[in-house]
């Protein structure tokens, strides 16, 4: 019996998810690992294995999330937003740090800088920690979206009660 996800493709389930944690996890190309896979006897055209990556990686990262916890959040995150380039165009990237480790813990692109898009990123990052995971400090700087993103996500019932913001 077939897996239901990979219905009506011509290549095996293991071959596509083979392709998708080597172009995942590695800085190759797409033509790298058409070349791969041809090196083994599989011909796979580069534009195929981009359209598996574009198709099958969020339900492997949401699938992944939800059953693995990669990283150990301390009780103090840092929240930050930068200015970057991304396709020729400026975009604010959000991060939440966790403070200890410095580890990403999540991030989150927005074409604006408000409260709209730091709401959406905590959200977004308290989704993927279980309830006891969550911060009992968010560490952030002191443009006020933050402390509106907070106290919306507080009257939601979605971070602690206990929750503290720094404004550092």
């Amino acid at each position: 019996m077939t897996n239901p996800n990979f219905k009506w493709k011509h290549f095996a389930p293991e071959i596509i998810l083979w392709c998708l944690r080597w172009y995942g996890s590695t800085p190759m190309s797409y033509a790298n690992l058409s070349d791969m896979l041809a090196e083994q006897g599989i011909s796979v055209n580069s534009s195929t294995i981009y359209r598996w990556f574009i198709e099958y990686s969020p339900k492997l990262r949401k699938k992944l999330r939800r059953n693995y916890q990669f990283i150990q959040t301390d009780s103090s995150w840092q929240l930050d937003e930068t200015y970057v380039k991304v396709k020729g165009k400026w975009n604010y990237l959000y991060r939440a740090i966790n403070k200890q480790g410095g580890e990403t813990l999540d991030f989150y692109f927005s074409h604006k800088r408000n409260k709209e898009a730091a709401y959406q990123c905590i959200k977004r990052c308290l989704r993927y920690y279980g309830q006891e995971q969550h911060p009992k400090t968010l560490n952030t700087d002191k443009h006020s979206s933050y402390a509106n993103a907070i106290a919306r996500l507080n009257k939601e019932g979605r971070l602690r009660t206990d929750v503290e913001q720094r404004q550092v």
